[in-house]
This record gives structure tokens, sequence and C-alpha cells, in this order.
């Protein structure tokens, strides 16, 4: 849950500032990571992918509060 909140305000961070190109990439490091993790550990299982999509929707949940944000300060 911790790694879901830390990618969660990355997410946001990330929709605040920057352009969705940024969110892309950081999912990308995401999947790489959780592969490499799978990789050392020798075992993928359905609970693995599921923490995987876990945690690429908290990054994805954060950069569109963050996009959200950023446009609706932009309009005020």
């Amino acid at each position: 849950m911790l790694v879901a909140l830390i990618l969660f305000l990355g997410g946001m961070v990330v929709g605040l500032w920057s352009r969705v190109m940024l969110a892309f990439g950081l999912s990308g490091v995401v999947l790489a990571l959780s592969v490499l993790a799978w990789m050392i550990r020798g075992e993928v299982s359905l609970v693995g992918v599921l923490v995987l999509f876990a945690h690429l929707a908290a990054l994805q949940a954060g950069y569109l509060l963050g996009a959200y944000l950023r446009a609706r300060g932009a309009r005020a």
C-alpha cells in the first residue's frame, strides 16, 4: 500500500507540472521494475499481476487528479 501511495503522489505531481508523456514513461518504469523483480524472484503469479495492475492504476489515478487540478486552476 505504501508503494501505491508513493506512485499516486508521484502521478499527481506529474499531472500538476508535466504532460502525459512523462506519465507513460513512469508507467513503463514501473512495468520494467516489476518484471525485473519477477525475474529475480523466479515467479510470476496472478497475485503479482494484480499488484502490478494496482500500482499502475494508482499512478494513473494520481496523474488524472493532478491534470484535473492543473486544468481547473488554469480555468479559474
